[in-house]
């Protein structure tokens, strides 16, 4: 490879360890930081993304790109790690520093006034940070520039080359399809104990088998870490991931499907080839890619019968008073639908109303349909017609998720997308691995994971989304997979012909 091309990696991959330096300092905010830090840790925030962007904007990466984009030497490898370094730089020389920095420091200033304000229960607390928040996005949208819709170029940073319309066209036909299922379920005559899965269940307990699990699953903990935060997430790559769960003491559910999502999330970052590390090609396609994983594990594997096959007699060998609960009865507990507040907390029939839930509201106020103080109310309203639960306070609506307090509007829509995209790939990986289930039976994890390292995680950002799912299945992206195997799926839980 010529000198320009190596001089651009040399500069690419200074870049990605800046930015793990400020993943490491945002886990830090959430974790352990203690909470007289928060100024500080906003100034070094704001100075780090500061000069990240000046590296990224700088004329000599500029100057660079322009030469390599025109070679005809750069092997297939190369041209993506040109590509994707050059999309990324554009979006960043299109917003102004000052714009960045100030968005870093606010993400600090609002996340502490989000933590507050839904201790609070009180809406009108937050609203003057996300005010704020709401309005810096929207200069970046205007700076960064769109064909159609403002909400284009923020949904495009997570889920790069899909637009709104496309979007909303899938939602709406998906919408159509999940609400009579959902009714249908909701209302029918089956009654499950959805208390199976609640007693006493001490946090250093539930800690030590969820690390067992975690574990069995890939997840390396010589490179990883798990810890406590308020609002579970994954962050790092490669050699440093790190995971955050929340417990409940009285319920096993919280924390055991916490851990196991953000490991899948963790699996997809520590699944990366050594020998890209620092650069696209060991970096995620989209964040509706990177939620296929968690939500394959979390839901499709974590709450099937062959998993529990395995780790039930373990789990009452850790807490002996779940001898008296049948696994039948334990199994249709982990997986009752119900109508209920929390998003995180939310079985997988019901979830994706929540999200589109927050998508509705972040659409509208950037379609200039929605003003910050009128959030509640339209959130209320539409959580009531969706789930048909009146929302009896804003920690229970529409301040339950960090998202917007930290800047990552446009993030939402990716949860469906990667539920959508999960069940497509479970579909195939069946067809390569015919004894799949069995092999979760008995606890080996092996073959979905290797097969997941082929064919998405080695994959880094060699593909679009819709380009990988169209190569890895043979068909574009479709929601009928989804939907059928909650029909498969919660026909035989409740004895009903969905």
């Amino acid at each position: 490879m010529d000198k320009a091309y190596g001089d651009f990696v040399a500069l690419v991959k200074e870049l990605y360890a800046l930015d793990q330096v400020a993943s490491c300092i945002g886990w830090d905010e959430e974790t352990f930081m203690p909470p007289g830090a928060v100024m500080d840790r906003a100034i070094q925030k704001s100075t780090l993304q500061g000069v990240i962007h000046e590296k990224l904007t700088s004329k000599k990466i500029s100057d660079l790109i322009r030469s390599l984009e025109k070679s005809t030497k750069l092997n297939p490898d190369a041209r993506v790690v040109v590509r994707e370094v050059a999309r990324r730089h554009r979006r960043a020389t299109s917003i102004p520093k000052e714009l960045v920095k100030e968005i870093a420091k606010t993400e600090s200033l609002a996340t502490e006034a989000w933590l507050k304000a839904r201790k609070a229960k009180s809406f009108p607390q937050f609203e003057p940070m996300l005010k704020k928040m709401m309005g810096l996005k929207a200069k970046v949208a205007e700076h960064v520039g769109y064909e159609d819709r403002p909400y284009d170029a923020l949904l495009d940073e997570y889920e790069p080359y899909m637009k709104t319309v496309e979007v909303e066209s899938l939602f709406s036909r998906f919408r159509d399809k999940l609400v009579p299922l959902v009714s249908k379920i909701l209302n029918c005559s089956t009654q499950l104990n959805e208390k199976a899965a609640c007693g006493d269940f001490p946090i250093k307990m539930q800690d030590e088998f969820i690390r067992a699990v975690v574990k069995d699953m890939g997840y390396d903990f010589d490179h990883g870490r798990m810890d406590i935060s308020a609002h579970p997430f994954t962050i790092g790559t490669g050699r440093d991931v790190r995971i955050t769960v929340r417990y409940d003491e009285k319920n096993l559910r919280p924390a055991t499907f916490a851990a196991i999502h953000e490991a899948g999330h963790g699996l997809y970052e520590q699944g990366f080839l050594e020998k890209y590390y620092h650069t696209p090609l060991a970096e995620s396609i989209s964040l509706g890619i990177h939620e296929s994983q968690s939500r394959l594990w979390e839901n499709i594997v974590a709450r099937g019968m062959p998993f529990w096959k395995y780790y039930y007699p373990k789990l009452k060998a850790v807490f002996p008073a779940m001898e008296s609960v049948p696994l039948a009865e334990f199994h249709k507990s982990i997986n009752a639908v119900q109508r209920s507040y929390i998003r995180v907390e939310a079985d997988e029939v019901t979830y994706n109303l929540h999200i589109m839930l927050r998508f509705e509201v972040e659409n509208a106020i950037f379609e200039g349909k929605l003003k910050v103080h009128e959030i509640p109310s339209f959130w209320n309203e539409r959580f009531t017609n969706y789930l048909g639960l009146k929302v009896p306070d804003d920690a229970m609506g529409c301040l339950q998720d960090i998202h917007w307090a930290i800047g990552a509007i446009g993030y939402f829509p990716t949860y469906s997308l990667g539920t959508i995209y999960a069940t497509q790939l479970y579909n195939t990986v069946k067809k390569a691995i015919p004894d799949l289930e069995d092999q979760f039976a008995a606890g080996n994890f092996k073959g979905l994971l290797g097969w997941l390292r082929n064919n998405i995680h080695s994959q880094g950002k060699r593909y679009r989304a819709t380009e990988l799912i169209k190569k890895v299945t043979g068909e574009g992206l479709n929601e009928d997979y989804f939907l059928k195997y909650l029909k498969q799926k919660y026909g035989k839980i409740y004895g009903l012909s969905l």
